[in-house]
């Protein structure tokens, strides 16, 4: 059996965690010995709670100025400390002690750059995991982010090259020999998971990588059920702090449907202050399951945890992206038929007209349900089973 550190550097979400917690906890049936390191050490507990070795990942400092509009993932890259020669040396310096000391045979990679070349120095097997997002197609130049405003190669290849220049100095001349030489060297892995859907992956389609589907479990949560005989149900899972949110609720009680605000992070006075009529706003995360089964409409910001039940469930997206991934997700989405976006640097619509059109939209609805009869019997539970074998497979090979 394999000593396996499972690895978070960037992302604040969530979903990292109840991505790595579960395939650790498979792993360790499987009879491999595993730690793990997170950016976070707010999450820590979590995996220590389950019996694991826990270490806070090292991380480098993020600049003070970053572009807000990156071009391709090396510009992602410089934007989250790789233009910082100093950043990067002590960083690897750290990695490469951790691993040292755990005597790391394989690393699970979740947005984990630094981890990966500290692994790539260290001739560690490593295994990819996520939602697509940090997993660019290994194109020379990295591929633009935004394909609908196309760049001049010489642009994305100027990135890569200020990206790959900055990490070599960084290793210095002791391992050039494994410092990555092309920026796409930099995610090379034996083995690619993708916990995702084909319609939520931002680079689908794509020629590497493996999609053994998304994965969790959607039960954790406040248990609630549809009361009313509404013609219409809309479950909305929204950021309370996004600008756009009081907007949403107050269209929300103009329509005539019965609706479920979940808002992790709202007060409790405040969602009892925006409840009423047929709508019921909580401030917790909510059981997914029971709640999507029964929905005409679901409203989100494209994060791939909701909307990948939502796809699953057949349910129509009304989607607000707030950020870059979110709006390359929620663009797949629509190309699928399953869903409509406003894009986050517009105008603020008529959230009401808006969501009036979508409940009686026809197209929206058979656009939904035919992603969904394309993922028939896929279970998000056995996903995560999938995704410890093939890194079993990997660690043993």
């Amino acid at each position: 059996m394999a000593r396996i550190l499972c690895a978070w550097e960037y992302g604040a979400d969530l979903g990292h965690v109840r991505r790595l917690v579960p395939v650790a906890e498979a792993l360790r049936d499987l009879g491999h010995e595993v730690s793990i390191a997170f950016r976070d050490s707010a999450h820590l507990e979590a995996a220590r709670s389950r019996g694991f070795d826990a270490y806070v990942a090292p991380l480098l400092r993020i600049p003070p100025f970053v572009n807000p509009a990156p071009a391709n993932f090396s510009d992602v890259l410089l934007n989250i400390g790789f233009a910082d020669l100093h950043s990067i040396s002590g960083a690897l310096r750290a990695w490469r002690s951790l691993l040292e000391l755990l005597g790391t045979q394989l690393i699970v990679a979740d947005y984990a750059p630094t981890a990966m070349v500290a692994g790539r120095l260290a001739g560690t097997r490593m295994v990819t995991i996520g939602t697509g997002f940090a997993l660019p197609p290994p194109t020379d130049p990295l591929p633009a982010l935004r394909p609908w405003a196309p760049l001049e190669e010489g642009v994305l290849r100027a990135h890569d090259d200020r990206l790959v220049r900055t990490i070599r100095e960084a290793i210095g001349p002791a391992g050039a020999g494994r410092a990555p030489v092309r920026a796409r060297d930099i995610f090379a892995a034996d083995a690619h998971l993708l916990c995702t859907f084909p319609e939520l992956d931002p680079f689908a389609p794509r020629d590497t990588g493996e999609y053994v589907g998304p994965q969790g479990d959607a039960s954790s949560g406040e248990d609630l059920r549809w009361q009313g005989t509404a013609a219409h149900r809309i479950f909305a899972y929204l950021k309370p702090r996004n600008e756009r949110f009081d907007a949403v609720v107050a269209a929300l009680h103009a329509l005539d449907a019965e609706c479920i605000v979940a808002a992790p992070g709202l007060g409790h006075e405040r969602a009892s202050a925006l409840s009423g009529g047929g709508v019921r706003v909580v401030s917790a995360p909510v059981n997914l399951d029971p709640l999507l089964a029964e929905a005409s409409l679901c409203i989100t910001h494209a994060g791939p945890g909701v909307a990948a039940r939502a796809l699953a469930a057949a349910v129509p997206m009304a989607l607000l992206p707030q950020h870059l991934e979110q709006f390359l997700i929620a663009r797949r989405i629509e190309q699928s038929g399953a869903a409509s976006v406003v894009r986050p640097d517009t105008r603020q619509p008529d959230f009401h007209a808006w969501l009036a059109s979508l409940l009686a939209d026809a197209s929206l609805r058979e656009g939904a349900r035919r992603v969904a009869e394309a993922h028939r019997g896929h279970s998000f539970g056995e996903a995560t089973r999938r995704a410890a074998e093939r890194i079993s497979q990997v660690a043993l090979a």
